[in-house]
């Protein structure tokens, strides 16, 4: 296997999903997500503002007056502010269903998420928005798409764009029905078992070397926005990242690209299938025979009598 562009078409062609370019009609809006962090917010604003073409839903979560304030005191020059909403409290994935829920009811054709804590370049949204007509040149139906990529999170290079195993909540853009079958369809608590069985089964790769998914922990878990692909691909809709990327960097401590051991997507290249497809055996055995094995793992550690049964057979 070369390229997994056929595997994709499969899916497009089963569930009746065609590619769609961008119309002069349509609307795009952003759910900006708040919560403190006021530092951070009066840095990416700026960054995100230098481009216009987009709405913003504004969601809160803050408690201190100087946070509660800002949304309704910030000046926009290029971005519009549609609305904002204050006390969204529970954490970020209720934040992400309340913005993209409010996005969906008013009308928006491209429903985006976007964090407090990372910079962008000039020309960004067209990127942006030029990321859906690349693929659909290709034919292929682009559910999410962003210029915050990482070169850990690539499956595969194509013209100008990538093909990606993870988008994450950071910096997105949902097509509608993506968006909608998101909301429907909230993903839980990601882990790299999950995903390694996922991307296995559904587009045939071997993700063991894909450093970002495990760092070194093979029951490693993670927040439910790397699993926004699993509901997005057995739809027949793509995750996609720009060539190069248009972020310049993230501002919360610890994510930064170099302390993830990557960097952000920089070259171009073209036609470049990262992973090797998955070992046909493989498959079988991580989920019929390694399951037995965990479970029976399970039963020995925190069942004393079955050691000491277990023991006694073994003497003899």
């Amino acid at each position: 296997m070369t390229s997994i562009i056929p595997l994709l078409k499969e899916t497009q062609k089963k569930h009746w999903v065609v590619p769609r370019r961008p119309q002069k009609k349509d609307r795009v809006g952003f759910v900006f997500s708040t919560k403190e962090r006021v530092d951070f917010t009066k840095q990416t604003l700026p960054s995100m503002d230098q481009d216009g073409g987009y709405d913003i839903v504004w969601v809160d979560g803050s408690d201190s007056e100087e946070a509660r304030k800002l949304p309704a005191s910030y000046n926009f020059r290029n971005a519009r502010l549609a609305e904002y909403h204050l006390d969204i409290k529970g954490g970020p994935n209720k934040a992400i269903l309340f913005g993209l829920g409010r996005l969906i009811e008013l009308g928006y054709d491209y429903c985006g998420l976007m964090e407090n804590d990372i910079l962008l370049k000039k020309g960004w949204f067209e990127k942006l928005m030029g990321l859906f007509i690349l693929a659909a040149d290709d034919g292929i139906a682009v559910g999410a798409a962003t210029v915050r990529n990482f070169e850990s999170r690539v499956l595969e290079y194509r013209n100008r764009y990538t093909i990606n195993w993870n988008i994450g909540a950071g910096m997105i853009l949902f097509s509608r029905d993506a968006a909608k079958l998101l909301t429907e369809n909230y993903p839980p608590i990601a882990t790299a078992q999950g995903l390694y069985k996922f991307y296995g089964k559904h587009l045939g790769l071997d993700l063991g070397t894909a450093k970002e998914l495990w760092f070194d922990k093979p029951d490693r878990a993670m927040s439910p926005d790397f699993n926004y692909e699993t509901v997005l691909y057995p739809r027949g809709l793509a995750a996609i990242g720009s060539v190069p990327a248009y972020a310049i960097k993230e501002l919360e401590a610890g994510v930064s690209p170099e302390e993830r051991g990557t960097k952000y997507v920089s070259e171009e290249k073209r036609n470049f299938l990262v992973y090797k497809p998955m070992n046909r055996w493989k498959l079988p055995i991580i989920y019929i025979i390694a399951p037995f094995f965990s479970a029976t793992w399970v039963l020995f550690k925190n069942m004393p009598w079955l050691k000491k049964l277990a023991r006694r057979v073994f003497d003899k």
